[in-house]
């Protein structure tokens, strides 16, 4: 699988009252792992034709929990699915200390494409699909999540 990984550092101000990173700061630290990703690659390129990429959706799951440290946290990225004018990021936040890999969570994220000068969705350029396709890399192994969509009464 082609993971990209970013080392992101974590500051005071992420650990909550429970002394862990609290799971708003989770998502500030998937957002610094895919600029710093994507801003040398594919962005570059999106900036150019005046476009951009916004975020559709975010999910993670937790596993376990992550405490301040001076050492930046690991974070894997890649692409799970490619579309016409979205795509989804996958991500690993983990360690690899003394032999053991430690996974603190698993999230993924859908892009898509957006036409700033029009203002709407635009599909992904040959470009940027022959370089996410570089990035491809299989799905997220959630651990909890249901398949089967919840009915209200």
């Amino acid at each position: 699988m082609p993971r990209h990984r970013v080392l992101v550092p974590l500051r005071w101000s992420d650990v909550d009252a429970y002394g862990h990173v609290n799971n708003v700061m989770f998502v500030r630290i998937l957002e610094e792992a895919r600029i710093a990703a994507l801003g040398t690659d594919l962005l570059s390129t999106s900036r150019e034709t005046g476009g951009a990429l916004l975020v559709a959706r975010q999910e993670i799951e937790y596993m376990v929990p992550l405490t301040f440290r001076i050492p930046p946290v690991p974070v894997d990225i890649w692409v799970t699915r490619i579309g016409a004018a979205d795509f989804e990021m996958g991500y690993e936040v983990l360690d690899e200390q003394d032999g053991e890999r430690v996974v603190y969570a698993h999230a993924e994220t859908t892009l898509f494409a957006f036409d700033q000068w029009k203002n709407r969705p635009r599909r992904l350029s040959t470009a940027e699909r022959e370089r996410l396709q570089q990035w491809a890399g299989g799905p997220i192994q959630w651990r909890r999540r249901r398949d089967k969509a919840v009915t209200a009464p």
